[in-house]
């Protein structure tokens, strides 16, 4: 047995009051008078007798009473457990799943509501002196601190949905450091007793880093919905990845159905500043349909748009903000070497949109390479290092690369660059079966060009190439293929954006730039050069935004809608200047919209979504529940459902085995046993 309040067993010491009046008070006599005293000696001995007893009975009621007086207010109890009690007063944590799928509807309501309602029940169950530790998805620096039962009610009414997702073992790891932290510089703790109330999404609740305990007592409670069906905007993208003024826009849009029923007529709604499109989709159960929205561009500049679907049950997801800017122009810098050829100029300057800068290679700095969309490097028999490493960064921040080498150039310089950009490197000069053999048409650079695969197609006859070696480093594709099976023309598959032609452009070499294969090539790498932003970024994802055209000044950049203005992380590489919109603090500062970005002024807008991960609603059942806590050593377990309301009250804790009711009750009675000795009792 232990006690909440053992100090007051000091109080033991007041029994020794009773006992002194005892002694004194019914000590004294009193002078009566007799007529007669023949049988005075015989009543003064039954007389003394019958006090005697008496007053030993009343002392015996005094001290009975004030004894189970001060162990009522002692508290004393039996722990849950004698195993993990030490002493210290007994701790409930409660876990309140707060993400968004929690705002889906119960039958009293939405599940965070019930979630709420329930821990109040527990809470207001708990004897007073148990110590709360109150969790949400938060897990802020507030909730990791033990509170008393005012305190934790008065929380319950600020949890409020939230878009951070957490893991089952993620929460509970977190709530056992904090409460050994408490225990050892702060209060004892006795018997714990973990709570978690959640729908147990399989998409987010996760038992592997779950550690053995055989101690605390663990009470999952299942919440579970009316309703687990639900439909959302997976995603969207552009088919083309430029979008000009006067062209026609392909905006695929994919949508889920996460339900066991096909769905018919399902209405997805397109907004694109003034531009309103409806189309209307018929989605199998458990599958996703996708659908193309046809516009064309009317004006320049930053264009913001939002997809909707109607969806009865969980709301985040019904919404897909995207935006992009419309450009005037694509900036081309060409840097000619020893062997230019004036063909990569010309076939640019033949469309307006096209902005081209023309510069010797001996002349490049690293200003020249300032909001440029597409370098070319036109005929460069070496490629120095400091060069090399500009390129590079200027890749490595988005910018596109075409190389087209010149005559005998210097190989090792050129692999040398190669290999620092994972593409293929050159081994040797050759002339034997270098004719093109085919075209990979299948591949997204030529499958928008040509409508169909050409029967006959016009090849240029190639001289001389570049051998090519691969290695398990290299990230290239090859878009045309000589007969010797060396790639003419390679295209990265890395994060970089590199185009290499392994020949040179010379006529010595070929008749390559005197076919329309060339030109096609020339327009379609700069076409798909323009250096574009995401259409939007998941929120708290660890995903960067460029922005190619910040000020130079220290002023922070700031992403400004109408009820938030957030300062996010930016980081600067190569002149550009990238967001960051990675992290808890993201999550918690910002809401699925589209922002403005603002410098010294109104340079662009980002479009931000919330996490997919709770979009498909499928929860682990009770008895997976308990089968995953036993496989981690989870010793006392006691799994609930909550699909009713009313059937809040069926949760039970097992809580201390207190006595303090009793011994209020045995004071009491042995009060009134004094009470009636003294007033009934007269002889």
């Amino acid at each position: 047995m232990k006690f909440v309040y053992p100090e007051f067993l000091w109080a033991f010491g007041i029994l020794i009051i009773p006992i002194i009046i005892h002694l004194f008070n019914f000590r004294k006599y009193k002078t009566l008078y007799f007529s007669s005293l023949q049988f005075i000696k015989a009543v003064d001995q039954q007389t003394r007798s019958t006090q005697k007893l008496k007053h030993l009975l009343v002392l015996i009621a005094r001290l009975l009473a004030f004894t189970f007086l001060v162990l009522a207010f002692a508290q004393p109890y039996i722990p849950v457990s004698n195993n993990n009690y030490k002493g210290g007063k007994p701790l409930l944590a409660i876990y309140i799943d707060n993400s968004f799928s929690m705002s889906m509807k119960g039958t009293e309501g939405e599940l965070l509501s019930e979630a709420r309602e329930m821990a109040r029940k527990m809470i207001s169950k708990s004897s007073l002196d148990t110590r709360f530790m109150l969790v949400t998805n938060n897990l802020s620096g507030l909730e990791q601190h033990l509170v008393t039962k005012i305190e934790a009610l008065e929380r319950l009414d600020k949890i409020e949905l939230c878009p951070i997702v957490r893991s089952l073992d993620e929460v509970i790891n977190w709530e056992k450091a904090a409460i050994e932290n408490e225990h050892s510089t702060k209060q004892k703790i006795g018997a714990k007793q973990f709570v978690i109330l959640s729908d147990f999404q399989k998409s987010s609740t996760s038992f592997e880093k779950l550690q053995k305990d055989e101690d605390a007592y663990y009470y999952p409670v299942l919440i579970s919905a009316q309703d687990n069906s639900n439909l959302t905007i997976d995603s969207a993208w552009f088919t083309s990845p430029v979008q000009k003024i006067g062209e026609n826009n392909e905006l695929n849009v994919r949508v889920h159905n996460y339900s066991d029923k096909d769905l018919v007529n399902v209405e997805v709604h397109l907004e694109v500043n003034s531009i309103k499109r409806d189309v209307f989709l018929d989605i199998p159960a458990n599958n996703y349909t996708s659908t193309v929205f046809n516009y064309t561009e009317q004006t320049k500049g930053v264009k913001k748009g939002i997809v909707t679907v109607n969806d009865k049950q969980f709301y985040s997801d019904d919404e897909y903000y995207f935006s992009y800017s419309v450009a005037s122009y694509t900036d081309v810098l060409v840097i000619n070497g020893e062997n230019a050829v004036n063909n990569v100029s010309i076939v640019y300057s033949l469309d307006n949109y096209y902005k081209v800068e023309e510069i010797n290679q001996n002349q490049f700095t690293l200003e020249s390479l300032e909001n440029k969309d597409i370098v070319v490097l036109n005929g460069a028999k070496e490629i120095q290092s400091g060069l090399g490493q500009n390129l590079k960064d200027y890749v490595n921040n988005g910018g596109t690369l075409s190389l087209f080498p010149g005559e005998k150039i210097d190989i090792n310089s050129w692999n040398s660059f190669l290999g620092s950009v994972n593409m293929p490197m050159i081994s040797s000069e050759i002339s034997d079966g270098v004719s093109i053999k085919n075209i990979n048409y299948e591949d997204p650079f030529f499958k928008t060009v040509f409508e169909k695969k050409p029967d006959n197609l016009n090849l240029p006859s190639i001289s001389k190439a570049y051998k090519i070696n691969k290695t398990s480093k290299s990230l290239a594709v090859d878009l045309i293929k000589l007969q010797n099976g060396s790639p003419l023309l390679l295209k990265s598959t890395g994060k970089s954006n590199i185009y290499f032609y392994a020949s040179c452009l010379t006529p010595v070499y070929g008749s390559f730039t005197s076919n329309a294969l060339f030109s096609t090539i020339v327009l379609r790498t700069a076409e798909l050069s323009k250096r574009k932003a995401p259409i939007s970024l998941t929120i708290g994802e660890d995903s960067k935004f460029p922005i190619y055209n910040a000020s130079k000044n220290e002023t922070p950049i700031h992403l400004k809608s109408k009820e938030i203005d957030y300062i996010p992380r930016t980081t600067h590489s190569s002149g550009i200047t990238s967001i960051s919109i990675g992290g808890l603090e993201a999550i918690e500062n910002l809401k699925a919209g589209t922002y403005s970005i603002i410098d010294e002024s109104n340079i662009g807008s980002i479009s931000l979504n919330y996490n997919r991960s709770e979009s498909n609603i499928t929860n682990y059942s009770l008895s997976e529940i308990n089968e995953y806590l036993v496989e981690k050593g989870i010793k006392h377990i006691k799994v609930s459902e909550i699909s009713e309301g009313q059937s809040l009250t069926k949760i039970e804790l097992d809580k201390p085995y207190e006595y303090w009711r009793i011994f209020i009750f045995m004071a009491l009675l042995f009060f009134l046993i004094e009470v009636a000795l003294l007033k009934f009792w007269k002889k």
